[in-house]
């Protein structure tokens, strides 16, 4: 059988719909949160309505997303769900790929921030690295995570019923490269659940108008305790 060309590989074109730091925003984003309208998009990405329309245009034309009717808005999903798998597995790759190649050597101190709806920074990272210490998260080489033998001891922990956790129409758990971590946080309907709860705890503080987040001093006893993770109150 003769091997595809270049030009004639539709892999190509549609990884060129993706290289666009934006276009993948997108792509990330309806994956991430779901389907959304253009001005919902367009805020939360920050970018302006014409700037996000022709991306949205293009991604359309490349049959990565759909848009529906709502009354007199324009609604925007993923297209495939399979597109839903794309960024963990590519997520996955690359942070096993930043785990070999050498660290800065001066990283830039960077407050610890929500990622969506979970906890991403150095809060999340460590989290994630806690829960998998204790086995209660096993991440897969596709960038999805399954629960552990521990699972429901650990979350216990936390003050989480993972067993009684429904995910509805998200993924329950997957991995999120962290760049400014270098590392994976937990992202998914778990990874919302761990933020709701330690927020709810009062173990981490939410910067209000902002998505910087803090360590409180109930918070850093209490992920000590829980995940044997030592991270500082600020």
């Amino acid at each position: 059988m003769l091997s595809r060309t270049v030009d004639e590989d539709p892999r190509v074109a549609l990884l060129k719909e993706l290289v666009d730091p934006l276009r993948l925003r997108v792509i990330d984003r309806l994956g991430h949160a779901g389907p959304a309208t253009v001005s919902r998009l367009a805020a939360e990405l920050g970018v302006s309505l014409p700037q996000l329309s022709n991306h949205l245009r293009r991604l359309r034309d490349a049959g990565l997303v759909s848009v529906r009717r709502s009354g007199r808005q324009a609604i925007y999903e993923l297209a495939d769900p399979g597109l839903q798998q794309l960024l963990p597995l590519l997520d996955s790759i690359t942070g096993r790929v930043l785990a070999e190649a050498p660290s800065p050597t001066s990283p830039p101190t960077v407050p610890s921030r929500t990622c969506y709806e979970h906890l991403g920074g150095e809060i999340g990272v460590a989290v994630y690295r806690g829960l998998r210490e204790r086995d209660a998260l096993r991440p897969r080489a596709d960038g999805m995570v399954s629960l552990g033998p521990a699972a429901a001891e650990t979350f216990g922990a936390l003050g989480l019923d993972v067993e009684a956790l429904d995910p509805g129409r998200q993924r329950l758990a997957f991995e999120c490269l962290d760049s400014t971590e270098r590392a994976p946080h937990l992202a998914g309907a778990l990874g919302d659940a761990v933020a709701g709860t330690l927020v709810g705890r009062r173990w981490i503080r939410r910067t209000p108008g902002s998505r910087v987040i803090s360590l409180t001093p109930s918070g850093a006893r209490g992920l000590r305790s829980a995940l044997g993770i030592e991270l500082t109150a600020r």
